[in-house]
């Protein structure tokens, strides 16, 4: 009798051995055991790739995982203020200085997981005698005069405004229009569709260089400055109170091949299809969830 009611409570999910879990991970690689951890990031593409990826191979080591999008000042005054547990989204040292400035005392930084990165005005192949940022004083009437930004709490939109166009004396021929960056990349495709000429930032790497062809401006001035590192970015002593977590964090490094063709499948998904497209994509990279988060015998135990 007693064998039968075993048998019943396990068939139904029950189990004498603790309530079934919604998270992948087996008994074996359970490290997490159910801790809360929150992760912040701004609705950049690579920051929504390494956020989704890292919260699937979290929730697959037993943790329970949070994600929240923010604009970047809110992200930062969240991890400094300790209800954020880390981003993966920190461009350092030149396009989230000013963050870092007023926050880098109360944060920890875990290290660069992709370098380097670029900043740049872009605009589509078919527009003609544009390949640099000093032609585009000649050009403004082309393009209305018009930049098409993202964020404005972006750390690229203030180096835009404050040094790009200065150095350039692109001030008073264009204005800079504020936005997000899924409306700018709307707006890139909508252009793009009819061959109409417009001016974007964008940065490197990105999924749009491989769906478009486009230009990237040169800099000849070098006022975009040199290339960040992506770094993941952590409230103050993160990694001491999750040392697993901490230390594949810090371990952490993607391609770019691998950042641009996750950030292709996540487009494929669309919004809300962040997590299955993980899924998808790390169907196709065998073993790389034991690469990212290995997980030791000492640790299953």
């Amino acid at each position: 009798m007693i064998g039968v009611v075993v048998l019943a409570l396990v068939a139904s999910g029950i189990g004498v051995f603790g309530s079934s879990s919604d998270s992948t991970a087996t008994a074996a690689d359970d490290v997490g055991k159910g801790k809360n951890i929150t992760i912040g990031y701004i609705p950049w593409d690579e920051g929504i790739a390494s956020t989704f990826l890292w919260k699937e191979i979290l929730e697959e080591r037993g943790y329970k995982v949070t994600t929240t999008q923010y604009a970047a000042g809110p992200l930062y005054t969240g991890l400094a203020t300790g209800q954020v547990d880390f981003q993966t989204d920190s461009w350092l040292p030149t396009t989230h200085a000013e963050y870092w400035k007023k926050y880098g005392k109360r944060l920890d930084d875990l290290g660069s997981w992709y370098g380097s990165t670029s900043l740049e005005l872009t605009v589509p192949s078919y527009v003609k005698d544009v390949d640099t940022l000093a032609d585009l004083k000649a050009h403004a009437s082309e393009f209305g005069g018009k930049i098409t930004g993202i964020e404005p709490s972006a750390g690229m939109m203030g180096l835009l405004k404050s040094k790009v166009l200065k150095e350039y004396g692109l001030q008073g021929s264009y204005d800079v229009v504020d936005g997000s960056t899924p409306a700018m990349l709307a707006e890139l495709k909508r252009a793009y569709a009819k061959q109409q000429p417009i001016l974007v930032t964008l940065w490197s790497p990105h999924w749009a260089y491989s769906d478009y062809k486009l230009k990237k401006l040169k800099d000849p001035k070098g006022a975009w400055g040199k290339g960040d590192g992506v770094h993941t970015v952590a409230r103050k002593g993160f990694a001491d109170d999750n040392p697993d977590v901490g230390r594949w964090l810090k371990d952490f490094k993607m391609s770019e091949a691998q950042l641009t063709g996750l950030e292709a499948q996540i487009q494929k998904s669309g919004k809300g299809g962040e997590q299955d497209a993980v899924r998808t994509w790390l169907k196709q990279q065998p073993g790389l969830v034991d690469q990212l988060a290995p997980v030791t015998k000492n640790q299953k135990s």
